[in-house]
């Protein structure tokens, strides 16, 4: 049972916490990869690297026989599957153990029994674990009717055989269900190969809290604390942290037990986490449990100094837990913040493309994979890095956190930085207060809590600067002041992510700086007044402005000869040196041009060449980053030509379909 070599059946950032911990062991590591990863951190810090297929990751990071024979090719003696992809995938573990391998979780038996909602439900039933009212659909449409109005709404769909907020849909209404049960089977078949669907009831305004256990194969089971999982956009989780600000000791104390008794009734091994809702009268209901390290398990980590990747190794070697229950200790606040590559102004539409430019704060703890030159493709998962932040309490904790966001260099590529450190910021989550309903209500979506697009004179210059360093021959700083004015455009996307808006600047170069001017229109650039920026250099891909007597560095990063990235704060913006492009054409001759708010693949196409649409119907459906996105109509009209088919790759701005306006 004991063994020297791990091989991580995973990518990104989960591979390096894996090759990390392993490494301080004394293991030998060993890296799997597609085409997309070739040159990616994991491969080159792991002591070796295996290929194991093309770029798709259902063709690769999921493919179990490639991964087993990548084992017998190193010399792995055992399999860590991190999160996602076969990490809880009974058949993947079972054919590790078949083998003659290690595999570094709970049994196939276990693993399949809490895979599956409807049996891990019935499971925790019978060990006395309380769980949400709900039932397995099988019947017809009219059957779920009933079931619905048995538990009562709203209503909850969940993939019964998936996890991280896939495959979910909540029905408020019978007018609405239906509708709300197809788009979560679909998705569940999309993401796990199966369209088996649960009814549940909806917890309203509940918080997310779940419980970390770990348990050896000797009947010793700890658990380690909660954590608060309430910030969620979508069913996935955003914010985490630990301990809960909803969570006494004494609720703690009877949701630990719980869990350490569930666990012991199942026999559950290694590493685990129970979900549980609690409700506003201080209930709990048992949810589902991962049997698989969290993404979120660094906030535990942090709290109680328990490395948990270190104890899941332990464990799969036959090691006697060396904790028991009261040397778990909590000290401080930590909280996790998910950087994702996506665009919150756009309705969080997923983002690929090359990180220009990315430099990590200082005092927090960072997850990453990027580094200067990372390309995100839409292949994998959008999240790129996990800030995590300890403190002596809660408010040093998000103080530390809002600092790291606003020092943080990551250009290149639309990301949640901003709206991250405005949403800890916010006055419901600074008091502790904020549901799984949170960022989804109208306060938070106020204008004055959205990032909206802005621009200011010092943003100007450090953009007019960017952009002339960007073209060949301008790199002399003399020369700058030596031409005419010139007009220049920054481009930013709408809200509902289907078109372009920009704002115009008007540059005029001076001796020692350059004269700007602001205005959404040619004919707001003439009324407009001069704003004086006095002084404009360049410093380490940084760029130095002062106006108005206030001095500012800024930094910067060219992502083509056309357009330069600016950092201000948590916000990055991209500035095009251009008028207009096609894809930024919405209508011809009344007729809508309907355009790809994002890379991805097209998985379905649900309207047909002359079928009259309504305003807000789906015209087909986009697949990136494992997240399913709706195109609407957008206007009532008839559908014309369709330029795509189900399961073709699309580039953002790629022409898909024409609407008439009727």
């Amino acid at each position: 049972m004991r063994f020297d070599t791990l091989l991580i059946a995973n990518r990104g950032e989960i591979a390096l916490r894996v090759i990390k911990t392993a490494q301080r062991l004394g293991l030998r590591t060993v890296a799997v990869y597609s085409d997309a990863d070739i040159e990616a951190r994991h491969v080159r810090e792991a002591d070796m690297a295996v290929h194991i297929g093309p770029a798709d990751s259902a063709l690769s990071y999921r493919n179990i026989s490639a991964i087993i024979d990548a084992c017998r090719r190193s010399g792995a003696q055992a399999v860590h599957p991190g999160y996602g992809f076969l990490s809880e995938n009974p058949a993947f573990a079972q054919a590790v153990l078949d083998a003659g391998l290690v595999f570094v979780g709970p049994s196939p038996d276990v693993i399949d029994l809490m895979g599956n909602k409807y049996q891990a439900k019935a499971a925790m039933e019978a060990a006395g674990v309380p769980t949400v009212p709900g039932e397995r659909i099988h019947g017809d449409d009219a059957d779920i009717l009933m079931a619905a109005r048995r538990i009562g709404f709203p209503v909850i769909f969940k993939a019964t055989a998936g996890g991280g907020g896939r495959g979910m849909r909540v029905a408020l209404n019978e007018a609405s269900l239906l509708d709300s049960f197809k788009s979560a089977r679909s998705e569940a078949m999309g993401s796990f190969g199966s369209d088996e669907i649960i009814i549940e009831r909806a917890i309203e305004c509940g918080r997310h809290i779940e419980i970390q256990v770990l348990c050896d194969k000797h009947g010793n089971c700890v658990h380690l604390g909660e954590r608060d999982c309430s910030m969620q956009r979508r069913f996935q989780k955003v914010i985490e942290e630990a301990p809960s600000p909803a969570v006494s000791p004494a609720l703690r104390e009877a949701m630990g037990e719980i869990a350490r008794k569930a666990c012991e009734a199942i026999g559950y091994t290694g590493v685990g986490t129970l979900e549980f809702l609690l409700d506003a009268d201080g209930a709990f209901y048992f949810m589902e449990m991962n049997t698989r390290l969290q993404v979120e398990h660094g906030v535990t980590e942090l709290i109680t100094g328990v490395d948990l990747v270190e104890q899941q190794i332990r464990v799969a070697q036959g090691e006697v837990l060396g904790i028991a229950q009261d040397d778990i200790v909590f000290q401080g606040h930590a909280i996790e913040l998910r950087v994702c590559a996506e665009d919150p102004d756009a309705g969080f539409l997923p983002e690929v493309g090359r990180i220009e430019r990315w430099c990590e704060p200082g005092g927090i703890r960072i997850d990453t994979f990027l580094e200067n030159g990372t390309q995100i493709s839409p292949y994998y998962d959008s999240m790129m890095a996990k800030f995590l932040a300890h403190a002596s309490d809660r408010t040093q904790a998000i103080q530390k956190l809002s600092l790291a966001c606003s020092n943080t260099v990551l250009l290149g590529i639309r990301n949640n930085l901003a709206f991250l450190r405005q949403a800890i910021n916010h006055p419901v989550f600074l008091q502790g207060n904020a549901t799984t309903q949170f960022l989804g209500n109208e306060d938070f979506q106020h204008p004055h809590w959205r990032r909206l697009p802005s621009l200011h004179a010092t943003l100007a210059a450090a953009f007019a600067l960017g952009d002339m360093l960007a073209r060949p021959g301008d790199k002399e700083r003399r020369g700058l002041s030596m031409r005419p004015q010139y007009m220049l455009e920054m481009q930013y996307a709408t809200p509902t992510g289907q078109a372009q808006a920009s704002q115009l600047l008007l540059i005029r170069p001076l001796r020692n700086g350059y004269a700007v001017k602001l205005g959404q229109t040619r004919e707001d650039l003439a009324d407009s007044a001069e704003i004086i920026v006095d002084y404009v250099l360049e410093q380490d891909s940084d760029v130095i402005c002062v106006v108005d007597g206030v001095r500012r560095k800024l930094p910067v990063a060219h992502s083509d000869r056309a357009s330069v990235w600016v950092q201000d704060g948590a916000s990055a913006w991209r500035y095009a040196r251009r008028v207009r492009e096609a894809r930024e054409e919405v209508f011809v001759d009344d007729v809508l041009m309907v355009r790809a708010p994002m890379t991805g693949k097209v998985i379905s196409v649900v309207v047909n060449r002359g079928d009259l649409v309504e305003a807000n119907q789906t015209l087909l459906v986009i697949e990136s980053m494992k997240m399913e996105i709706p195109v609407f109509a957008g206007l009532p009209g008839a559908v014309g030509k369709i330029n795509t088919t189900e399961g073709q790759q699309i580039s953002a701005g790629q022409l898909l379909m024409e609407i008439t306006q009727l």
